[in-house]
Order: C-alpha cells, then sequence, then structure tokens
C-alpha cells in the first residue's frame, strides 16, 4: 500500500518508499554500484491474460443481455478492456536489482522493460564517468583469468554458502483447501438439479472456509518443502476464491437490482438466489461451469499432487541411518 520512486542525485541514486503520511529513503552511490540486473517475468502475460478474459466474459454478458443490464455489462467490459490495452501498451514485465559490495536491493519502480532500458541508458554514462570506463577486452581478459585461477585457488579460501533451509510442512491445510474445491464442485453440480436454501447455505460456508484456508495455506507454504506443483496449485486456488467472491457480488447486485422489492429482506435474498438455476440465469450458468472447472483442474489434481508428495515423504523418513553416519546424541552442558 505504498509507491516506490527512483531518484537520480548527483553521486548517488535515492530510491524512496512512500506509505501513509510515512517515506523510507536509501542511497545507493555511483562508486559502490557494482551491477544492476534486469530480468524478465510473466505477470505482464498474466495481467494480460485475466484482464482478456474478464473483457471478453463481460464482452458476452453484454451480447447476451438487453435493456440496462447491457450498459452495465458493457460499461464494465470497455474498463477492463482499457486496463487491457494500457497494459499492454507499457510493454514487458520485468525486475530489476541493484548489486553493491555489500547489499542487494531490489527497485521497484524499474517494473517495465521499456522504463529500466531507458534508465540503464541514462545511467551507464553517469557510473562510467565515476568508475571509468572498462572496455569489452579487459572484461574478456579478466574472466579468463578468473576461470584459470578457479582451478588453483585452494579449497580452504573458497567461500560456500549453505544450504537454505526449509521448514517441513504436513500439508494438512492444503488438503482441506483442495478438497474443499473438490466438495464445491459437488456442491455447483447438484445445483444443476435441485435448487434448495440448504445447497446455498452449504455453498456459502465452503466459500468461507475455502477463503480461510487458502490463506493459511500461503502462509504454511512460505520456505517450506512443498513441492513447486502444490504451491502453483495454490495460487490457482487463491485466484480461483477471489474470483468466485466478486463473481457472488455481482450475482447479488444484479438480483438486488432486478428485484428492488426484497432488498432489505435477507431471508427473501437468500430464498430468490436458491431458486435461481443457472439455467434461468445465463451469468449464473458460466460461474457454475467455471466452479466446476476449477473442481476439476484445482480440487483432485492438488489432492492428487498432495498425496504423491506424502508418500514421498515417509518413503524418505523409513530410510534408516548407515552405521558410519549413524552417532549418538551428546550432551552439551
Amino acid at each position: 500500500m505504498g509507491q516506490h520512486t527512483l531518484w537520480r542525485g548527483k553521486d548517488h541514486l535515492m530510491q524512496i518508499y512512500a506509505r501513509w503520511g510515512t517515506e523510507d529513503y536509501k542511497r545507493y552511490y555511483f562508486n559502490d554500484i557494482q551491477a544492476i540486473i534486469t530480468r524478465r517475468t510473466d505477470v505482464g502475460k498474466v495481467q494480460n491474460f485475466v484482464t482478456g478474459a474478464l473483457a471478453g466474459l463481460f464482452g458476452l454478458f453484454a451480447a447476451t443481455t438487453s435493456g440496462g443490464w447491457l450498459a452495465f455489462n458493457a460499461i464494465i467490459a470497455i474498463v477492463i478492456l482499457s486496463i487491457f490495452i494500457f497494459n499492454l501498451i507499457k510493454g514487458p514485465t520485468c525486475e530489476t536489482h541493484l548489486l553493491t559490495a555489500v547489499q542487494t536491493e531490489k527497485l521497484h519502480s524499474l517494473n517495465r522493460i521499456k522504463t529500466a532500458q531507458a534508465v540503464m541508458n541514462q545511467l551507464k554514462p553517469i557510473i562510467e564517468r565515476f568508475q571509468g570506463h572498462l572496455p569489452p577486452e579487459t572484461l574478456i581478459q579478466q574472466r579468463a583469468e578468473l576461470s584459470g585461477t578457479k582451478k588453483k585457488r585452494p579449497l580452504t579460501r573458497l567461500i560456500q554458502r549453505a544450504p537454505k533451509a526449509f521448514k517441513h510442512e504436513s500439508g494438512r491445510v492444503h488438503q482441506m483447501l483442495f478438497a474443499l474445491l473438490s466438495f464445491n464442485g459437488l456442491i455447483v453440480a447438484l445445483g444443476f438439479v435441485l435448487s434448495h436454501v440448504g445447497l446455498t447455505f452449504a455453498g456459502g460456508a465452503v466459500m468461507l472456509m475455502m477463503g480461510i484456508c487458502v490463506v493459511l495455506a500461503l502462509v504454511k507454504q512460505h520456505d517450506s518443502n512443498l513441492q513447486h506443483p502444490v504451491r502453483t496449485m495454490t495460487w490457482a486456488a487463491l485466484a480461483y476464491v477471489c474470483f468466485s467472491f466478486v463473481s457472488s457480488y455481482i450475482i447479488s447486485m444484479a438480483l438486488a437490482f432486478k428485484n428492488p422489492e426484497i432488498v432489505q429482506n435477507q431471508w427473501e435474498m437468500i430464498k430468490l438466489v436458491s431458486d435461481t438455476t443457472p439455467w434461468d440465469n445465463p451469468l449464473m450458468m458460466t460461474l457454475n461451469i467455471i466452479a466446476l472447472g476449477a473442481a476439476v483442474v484445482i480440487g483432485i489434481p492438488g489432492l492428487w499432487l498432495l498425496r504423491n508428495f506424502r508418500r514421498t515423504q515417509r518413503s524418505v523418513a523409513r530410510v534408516e541411518p548407515t552405521p558410519d553416519t549413524a552417532a549418538a546424541p551428546k550432551r552439551i552442558s
């Protein structure tokens, strides 16, 4: 909930992080900068995919409705399409890091390839004026000398970084999350043939528990030994939960606009939602199909991946240590 900006001084760069009336400052002197590394990311592609899909979805709603709903869906589609075009014009996304002898800092404001390239073109002659110009021939020679000295360097002088230790995670919260996703798909499937208030309450309770579980799962999987596919499924579950909350709000608003006489009566609103079947509402039909897809694509595969992960962990735990490596624990007083 803040803004990062990058400023250029006479002999340094300054990154300012402003939020809620406070500002944090970090200075990087040109004499100390060793490298500025820019790496392309896929964030922009994901943003374009999501905004493009939402613009197409609301455009489809506008094409299949009439009257006030046509204007409502068309306005939302145009707004999201404008965001998609603006993001497309800004170009690919990236991450930029600044390296010194003692730290590596992320330059948050340089998050687009076009912006980062323009800033690099400005900073290169300035840094060369402070540090001197290094011709390419010198770089090639230094690289060759460095590769030659690596073989002759004694092992005792090498600085070895210890591997990062990951905490063990059992995956119980993830299992509950994927099970709720699968159960939600079952509730949605029953909604195609059955309309009952109990299904509405069950669906709402499942969605609420999914929202809690996905947050807990994301917290627990941070720096844990969970496999990458399980992590990816968890982030996909977060995207679906957010989409489901927003779509549920849109359906509630649509029913409220269509039936203003029962807006103040919550029980009547719940009964109205329960009596509305996917066959009566194209928007609800689309959202139910997406919910079924989430259960099939995220819930069931997530349970299967988590099962394989737990099986692997149990097989590793059953491996007995060899006599050479096994040793009795020593008490340290």
